[in-house]
């Protein structure tokens, strides 16, 4: 009798074992199967990431002047916008331009002037605020003698208004040495505002010709830049071309405007935003 009960119980323990090794076994088995599932979710995720996200390149060549952000010629950037934004009941306008607007007998106070817009001048001296400016004032006109679109950003803190403007107006071009020069240094001015005023249209002034039209190659630079930003031009220089004036009597010398030429730029900036 001993010795079948010690049989009956080594082959409950064998039957034991065995339950204990399948449970076992079916366990780790879920555990593989469950694990290698995840694994081609992740992984067909990844991939599905990837594919969708831009690259690098495309990142980098989207950074550029005809990125879309804030500069999108159907956007706050187009003329429509600049004339919608000057016709605002008070508007304010800022003026970042050289030496072509930097007197109250140039064409920006001309064309305040024929606006009944106060306006107050840059200090060209002390290079630290505006003469004439008040509470009342929408004209704001940062001429610089000699300057490129860098020196407004250098002196941003004097130079940019108390308030948001709703225009920007860019008078740059007579002082470069190269095409590269002026369109980095705009593209750098063009991207300072957009960071500080998103919604402010910015119209570029193609500015006018110099002696010889000496100048012309920059300026055709500029409108090129200023096309692939996304941002309207006014262009001055084919109002003087077009002029029934002979082109020395537009000029007081070789790049600045005379009375009459700083007129014609002041009717010229008028009708362009008036339309």
């Amino acid at each position: 009798m001993a010795g079948s009960s010690d049989r009956r119980s080594s082959a409950l323990t064998l039957l034991l074992v065995l339950v204990l090794v399948v449970v076992v076994t079916g366990m780790w088995a879920f555990v593989f199967m469950d694990n290698g599932q995840y694994s081609g979710t992740a992984e067909a995720a990844s991939t599905s990431a990837a594919s969708s996200s831009p690259s690098a390149s495309t990142v980098s060549a989207s950074a550029g002047p005809s990125s879309s952000s804030a500069t999108s010629p159907e956007g706050d950037a187009s003329m429509d916008a600049a004339r919608e934004a000057f016709a605002e009941g008070g508007s304010q306008v800022l003026v970042l331009g050289d030496g072509t607007g930097d007197g109250w007998d140039e064409w920006a106070f001309l064309w305040a002037e024929e606006q009944g817009m106060p306006g107050a001048m840059w200090m060209t001296e002390t290079e630290n605020g505006y003469s004439g400016s008040s509470e009342s004032t929408r004209l704001w006109s940062g001429g610089m003698p000699q300057t490129t679109a860098d020196y407004p950003v250098e002196h941003w803190d004097a130079m940019w208004p108390s308030s948001d403007p709703d225009l920007v107006l860019l008078n740059y071009g007579h002082v470069y040495s190269s095409t590269d020069a002026a369109t980095q240094s705009m593209e750098a001015l063009r991207q300072a505002i957009a960071y500080q005023a998103p919604e402010t249209p910015i119209v570029v002034l193609l500015q006018n010709p110099q002696a010889d039209d000496a100048n012309a190659d920059v300026r055709e630079a500029i409108g090129s830049w200023a096309q692939g930003a996304g941002l309207p031009t006014i262009d001055v220089a084919a109002a003087f071309a077009e002029s029934d004036q002979a082109p020395e009597n537009l000029r007081l010398d070789e790049m600045h405007p005379s009375e009459a030429g700083s007129q014609l730029w002041a009717q010229t900036v008028d009708e362009a935003l008036t339309g």
